[in-house]
């Protein structure tokens, strides 16, 4: 499987004053890397009104913000570590608010791969001891290559 995760893509003890200008930063950096198009974090935004993407587990609270394909150049995934959190509604559950940590920004141009890219992510998040290193790691390449295999594992194990 090729690397998804690059230490590129991986940012650590951000803080952002909103969920929009946390979106708004994320859009301009996929951007100028070529990955996204401009439109991107308007999409994300209006996705999030309308699909939420927080998830919280008993120990840890995370979101996976994505939007539709047309505003995805290259597919890619972001990971971001909060050095405050930020307020999300959780998948499914609107009622239910979620303060994430961390956060996957999902870039996924093939549709198709998007379900498998979430099934992973949800096995990630419900893996108390992988978090916690995710918690912990300091090392953009650590990160991104303690990802990438957790990946590769999990997806030739489907």
């Amino acid at each position: 499987m090729e690397q998804i995760f690059s230490k590129e893509l991986i940012w650590l003890d951000e803080e952002y004053e909103t969920q929009t200008q946390f979106f708004e930063t994320m859009g301009e950096r996929l951007y100028e890397k070529g990955l996204v198009k401009k439109e991107f974090s308007q999409g994300l935004i209006k996705r999030e009104a309308v699909f939420p993407t927080g998830l919280k587990t008993e120990t840890h609270q995370i979101a996976i913000p994505h939007t539709d394909a047309i505003y995805v150049e290259k597919t890619s995934i972001s990971f971001v570590r909060l050095k405050k959190p930020i307020r999300f509604l959780h998948i499914g559950m609107p009622e239910v608010e979620v303060d994430a940590e961390m956060a996957f920004v999902l870039g996924i141009k093939n549709v198709e791969g998007q379900v498998e890219v979430l099934a992973t992510l949800a096995r990630l998040i419900q893996n108390y001891e992988g978090m916690e290193r995710l918690k912990q790691m300091d090392s953009r390449e650590e990160i991104a290559a303690y990802l990438n295999d957790f990946f590769a594992k999990d997806m030739k194990n489907q």
